[in-house]
């Protein structure tokens, strides 16, 4: 493993495996965020019958509840953290969880149908590397789901600051790629997707983008 996986991956082992529950219980800003995105993830993927694979899926959390809300169910849920992966194991069933590189997932070709990625690229020193791996899993005509902050946000700037300041100090160094809405089109065009739908939402902080395989 080079030094910036190695690092980012000792970032991410330093956030409790249960943050996401606990979040949502104890701090009325982290559960107005999350319930959201779980909404605006789950009206995009409502009815979905897909065989679907989700990356970094933490300790569950996020997957269970939209998957509740969609009527739907990944097959699969990847995170590079083991006590993540251990604690969505014990405590959100469903899917099979893995622990993985995102540059190397372990599934044949074309696996699934549906790939979704909820706040992930951002994090990785080569999304564009994760992002044909995920297409090699995916079947032809398969979809992916991305979403990422919205860079040119000036609110989400501002919010970012002084939240890594605080309770989100460990997040601080965590994202090392900044995305705009042309900057992911372009990204995901490259990697072999063509974005189909796009949305903006919590006053344009977040954007999620669909994508076909192509």
């Amino acid at each position: 493993m080079d030094e910036s996986r190695k690092r980012l991956r000792d970032i991410h082992d330093e956030v409790p495996p249960d943050y996401y529950d606990q979040s949502m219980k104890t701090n009325i800003l982290q559960w107005f965020w999350h319930t959201r995105r779980i909404s605006v993830l789950a009206s995009l993927l409502r009815g979905e019958k897909a065989k679907m694979l989700d990356i970094g899926c933490a300790g569950g959390t996020l997957l269970d509840r939209i998957a509740r809300k969609a009527g739907l169910n990944w097959s699969a849920g990847v995170d590079a953290s083991y006590e993540a992966i251990r604690y969505a194991a014990s405590n959100h069933k469903g899917p099979r969880y893995l622990c993985a590189d995102f540059y190397e997932l372990p599934f044949k070709d074309s696996t699934f149908g549906y790939v979704t990625a909820i706040e992930v690229l951002e994090h990785l020193e080569k999304p564009e590397n994760a992002l044909r791996e995920l297409r090699r899993v995916l079947q032809d005509n398969g979809k992916i789901l991305i979403l990422v902050p919205n860079e040119k946000s000036p609110l989400f700037r501002v919010i970012w600051y002084f939240w890594t300041k605080g309770k989100g100090k460990v997040w601080k160094e965590a994202h090392v790629q900044q995305f705009t809405k042309e900057s992911l089109g372009a990204l995901l065009a490259s990697s072999g997707f063509k974005p189909i739908e796009w949305k903006m939402f919590l006053l344009g902080m977040l954007m999620a983008v669909k994508g076909e395989k192509r």
